[in-house]
């Protein structure tokens, strides 16, 4: 949902997602006692949600993310803020990213690691994190499940929103670590004219084990994870992801 579908993201509940990550986010970063307005990236920002949760609290915020229609929406949520905000966004790979300024926290949510396609590109991208952050600085970030691929990404799923229905096909192959999803949507326009769109998007399962040896050879210490189930009303006796802390030397 990253190109064509980008218009239609937020219907997917990033806004309730967000929302429920920055709570968690707040809340250690004053721990850590990284207080406004300090600087914050948001890697793979997407639409700029959390972007925007952020510099509404203070932080002066940098978003980035790969994906052009997903920060044109980011862009067009800022320009309509009544009030300046310390925000800006730009476009680049979470693999390769470059900033001119060391910032003192990096946040990446929505399971956006784990659309990195095998361990070298995550260990990579902690690297450039740890590049990017200055001596102390904090990482916060999720990542899905075993038991989420394995109970959400098998099977099929239809939603229906004010002017579009949007199918989704997910298939997990636990042999691979790896999950696909296809996304088909009919979209009535405001001129009512029907449009049919679809796009795929790939992801890969991390172990723990694999994640905190990473992050350690990328000069990460104080690393720790949590249990975190941001979907209210799912009677489920297991985590849908995994949100993770870690300070850099």
């Amino acid at each position: 949902m990253y190109g064509q579908l980008a218009h239609l993201y937020d219907w997917a509940g990033s806004l309730d997602f967000a929302e429920a990550v920055w709570k968690l986010d707040f809340e250690l970063l004053q721990k850590h006692h990284i207080v406004p307005p300090a600087k914050i990236i948001d890697l793979a920002c997407g639409t700029g949600n959390l972007s925007l949760l952020a510099a509404k609290a203070g932080y002066e915020v940098l978003g980035i993310d790969i994906a052009p229609a997903m920060l044109a929406e980011a862009h067009k949520k800022l320009t309509q803020q009544e009030t300046p905000l310390a925000l800006a966004f730009k476009q680049d790979d979470m693999r390769y990213f470059l900033v001119d300024e060391k910032v003192d926290a990096v946040l990446c949510h929505y399971d956006s690691l784990n659309h990195l396609s095998n361990e070298s590109e995550l260990r990579g991208t902690f690297l450039q994190v740890s590049q990017a952050l200055k001596p102390g600085g904090l990482f916060l970030f999720d990542l899905n499940t075993l038991e989420n691929y394995q109970n959400f990404w098998n099977g099929s799923d239809t939603d229906e929103g004010p002017n579009y229905r949007l199918r989704s096909v997910s298939k997990f192959d636990e042999n691979l670590a790896k999950a696909e999803v296809h996304f088909q949507v009919d979209e009535y326009t405001d001129d009512g004219e029907l449009l049919s769109h679809e796009e795929s998007i790939a992801e890969q399962y991390f172990n723990e084990t694999a994640v905190e040896k990473y992050l350690m050879a990328a000069d990460f210490y104080d690393i720790s994870y949590q249990p975190f189930n941001p979907v209210e009303g799912l009677d489920l006796d297991f985590p849908l992801k995994t949100f993770w802390q870690a300070k850099r030397r």
